[in-house]
């Protein structure tokens, strides 16, 4: 009888066995690996705008260049310039390219062209610094006079010429400046830094 028991149990445990091996291998019929493979590359690109053929100064009546500007080594400035004005009616004016040499579009992000600041040097240098900057304008535009605006577009190798004026202007508003008007000493004009920025498009 015991022997019967015995064999009752190898009996059970083998065919346990024997089930934990059948499902195994269908658990490993079942199992599958799945692989993605591939290459990328960056290729070489850059961000670069910059001035170009900066031209010799276009000057108006008694207006003259004491030093003229040049474009940077970076390209991206353009050197202070001195002018000189002895009448109503004096203006200067330069012209250039802004080129994107680079491989994005590009668009103005923003344009500041600041409002000439007038310093007197004489006994009256109060009323002259006032009288000389209310005739000034001080413009950056398009060559064609048309005005810059923000998102205007620089595409990648696109180029576009602009035109900076300063102007010691004879009427405001269609009223002729009075001989009162004039100074009776030197007027020196400063706060001219204009600034054209460009983000990609």
């Amino acid at each position: 009888m015991e022997n019967k028991k015995g064999l009752g149990i190898i009996g059970l445990v083998v065919l346990c066995l024997a089930v934990s091996a059948m499902f195994g291998v269908a658990y490993a019929a079942f199992t599958q690996n799945l692989t993605i493979e591939g290459k990328a590359t960056v290729k070489t690109s850059n961000w670069k705008i910059e001035f170009q053929n900066l031209q010799s100064v276009e000057a108006t009546g008694t207006a003259a260049e004491v030093t003229a500007p040049q474009i940077q080594t970076d390209t991206t400035k353009i050197s202070e310039f001195n002018v000189s004005f002895s009448k109503p009616g004096d203006s200067v004016s330069y012209t250039f390219d802004v080129k994107n040499e680079g491989d994005y579009n590009a668009k103005v992000s923003s344009i500041t062209v600041p409002t000439p600041t007038c310093t007197g040097t004489g006994a009256n240098a109060t009323t002259d610094a006032s009288n000389v900057c209310k005739y000034l304008t001080y413009t950056l535009t398009y060559s064609d006079g048309t005005a810059i605006n923000e998102n205007d577009a620089l595409n990648a190798g696109a180029k576009k010429t602009l035109k900076l004026t300063l102007s010691y202007n004879n009427s405001v508003n269609g009223t002729p400046i009075s001989d009162s008007e004039l100074p009776a000493s030197t007027v020196n004009i400063s706060n001219l830094t204009a600034v054209i920025s460009y983000i990609q498009a």
